[in-house]
């Protein structure tokens, strides 16, 4: 199982790099981070239990980082070359000078639903609770921003946010009576519902394309390791298709990585990663301009072309090879 404590080691290590020879000579020794343990990891988290990156070539070190902020910061160091998270961490990063782009969008609209305490029956009645994020600037800190002023409500004002640390931990919160209300995500969101918490707001009902979980690297990373970061992705796009035709597998993997025994639960985080993960994950401008929205207070992003943010070059080259044929 991945771990932070994995991802302290390998900041101890880190004259080693992200990318190195692997004890097998056949294999590239890559290190690879996610950012959540929710629905939205299994594609991540099949290619590895599946050996699809190993199939590809590469012996992934997967670690676990849970702040946006981290692990964007892992990327650019060149700690972890690879990583998923939602996409809006690192076009911030790219605002500011770095050269992180996005190479898949895995998911394509925000995946978190609004979930309250049962005494929150309107959105009015949120006024003066403390609700939770895993961490501020992550996607659920924006989410929830967005679900409040929805609402008609100010989230600078009207209510307290707070940082929980991940989205499990956002469940135990609210049982814990801590905070009454937070942006759940699958599986969590259906542990939520059968603890009698109230989805006030279903994310399948938005209509707004957002980044939420991508696959990212930097420029200059594919710039030198462009046939690691290839067989990257590829791995990561069987996953998606091992979802699609391997159920039985795929929810064995998100149990083992939620730790969750209910079966109702694994059963309702793969029907949501079923129908959201993109068989291709192109990356599109669209959602990339609803992230620079997000941002248009910072003066960058008066100049910034979508373009910038994403390479599509990878996507492409697999095209080109009938990659995506061949996995029919």
């Amino acid at each position: 199982m991945a771990s932070p404590v994995r991802y302290l080691i390998a900041i101890a290590l880190f004259g080693m790099g992200g990318l190195a020879p692997s004890v097998s000579a056949q294999l590239t020794k890559l290190r690879a981070a996610y950012s959540a343990e929710s629905s939205w990891s299994l594609a991540t988290w099949v290619a590895h239990d599946a050996g699809l990156f190993k199939k590809y070539g590469l012996d992934v070190d997967l670690i676990l980082i849970r702040s946006a902020s981290t692990i964007t910061s892992a990327l650019i160091a060149g700690e972890a070359p690879m990583i998923q998270l939602g996409g809006n961490g690192t076009i911030q990063a790219a605002l500011q000078g770095a050269d992180t782009v996005n190479i898949l969008t895995l998911v394509p609209i925000i995946p978190q639903s609004l979930v309250v305490t049962a005494d929150i029956k309107t959105g009015e009645d949120m006024r003066g609770k403390r609700l939770g994020v895993t961490r501020f600037g992550a996607l659920s800190d924006l989410v929830i921003r967005r679900y409040i002023r929805k609402f008609g409500l100010d989230p600078a004002k009207d209510v307290t946010l707070v940082q929980i640390g991940g989205i499990p931990e956002l469940v135990t919160a609210m049982k814990a009576g801590a905070i009454s209300g937070g942006a759940i995500s699958p599986p969590a969101l259906t542990v939520a519902k059968k603890a009698g918490f109230r989805e006030l707001a279903d994310f399948e009902s938005l209509d707004y394309k957002y980044p939420a979980v991508v696959i990212a690297s930097t420029k200059s990373f594919i710039q030198r390791n462009r046939p690691a970061a290839l067989n990257f992705i590829r791995g990561e796009i069987e996953g998606i298709h091992r979802i699609r035709t391997q159920k039985n597998f795929a929810v064995n993997v998100l149990k083992k990585y939620m730790r969750i025994n209910d079966t109702e639960i694994s059963e309702d985080g793969y029907r949501y990663a079923y129908k959201f993960f993109q068989p291709r994950p192109y990356p599109t401008l669209e959602e990339v301009r609803a992230v620079l929205d997000e941002y248009k207070s910072m003066p960058q992003t008066a100049t910034a072309k979508p373009e910038q943010f994403i390479d599509l070059s990878l996507l492409q080259d697999l095209e080109k090879e009938k990659f995506f044929d061949r996995l029919k």
